[in-house]
């Protein structure tokens, strides 16, 4: 199902299927990752919601589809991604595996139910500190607002706009990681999802990573330009 490869035109990890969507919604994103000696582009060839069994836990019905990209003989990338099944909520984590090197992951989220047209007049920033000081974007005027919690950093870049695919998708910027022993972590919440239920299921997931990991994770959001730049071969 998930590939890496330094060829082709903007590959991407498919999350869910656009069509029949209205609200706004990750559908996807594109993974570049910067090593010193090379550049990969990861894809997969279909929804990780459709070609991964559900489940039924203690919060209703998850996907917790893992996917591991081996990059060399002795370096292995670790992909975790956590979908609840009643809400658009999505949390993914990148861990490296094997001999630790220098290592930059560039992720750019593609959204679809944003219409070209829509109200947005910047992608994701900073709320206040007396808000919750966490990254917002806020894709219609009406809303809803998408929440973004990470321990990278967020460059902002002009919209860009796919309109090969079966639904428009739009992406707002790219979230930068420097790649560790920790996992590094990205999740999107939005307002039409209750905040308990947001709490329980993200919980769950930041859990899970700290049994895997016997560490600590840092999941303050942050905002700011990046200072190295992923470029794709």
């Amino acid at each position: 199902m998930f590939d890496t490869s330094t060829k082709g035109i903007s590959p991407m990890i498919t999350i869910r299927t656009p069509k029949a969507i209205s609200q706004p919604t990750l559908i996807g994103f594109e993974a570049t990752l910067k090593t010193p000696h090379a550049v990969f582009e990861m894809s997969s060839s279909g929804p990780a919601v459709e070609s991964n069994a559900s489940v039924e836990g203690l919060y209703g019905r998850i996907a917790w589809p893992r996917a591991l990209f081996r990059l060399g003989s002795d370096l292995v990338l670790e992909q975790q991604m956590f979908l609840p099944c009643d809400c658009s909520d999505v949390a993914i984590s990148w861990q490296l595996r094997g001999n630790l090197i220098s290592a930059e992951l560039s992720i750019k989220p593609h959204f679809a139910g944003c219409e070209p047209l829509g109200y947005r007049d910047h992608g994701f920033r900073a709320e206040l500190q007396e808000n919750g000081g966490r990254l917002c974007w806020l894709p219609h005027v009406l809303g809803p607002k998408i929440v973004a919690d990470t321990n990278g950093e967020y460059r902002e870049e002009p919209f860009q706009f796919a309109l090969n695919r079966s639904q428009t998708t739009v992406s707002p910027g790219t979230f930068e990681f420097q790649l560790a022993r920790r996992p590094s972590i990205l999740m999107f919440s939005s307002d039409t999802c209750a905040r308990s239920q947001y709490k329980q299921h993200f919980g769950m997931f930041l859990a899970g990573l700290l049994d895997q990991s016997a560490g600590t994770i840092d999941v303050s959001a942050k905002s700011g330009v990046g200072k190295s730049m992923v470029t794709a071969f």
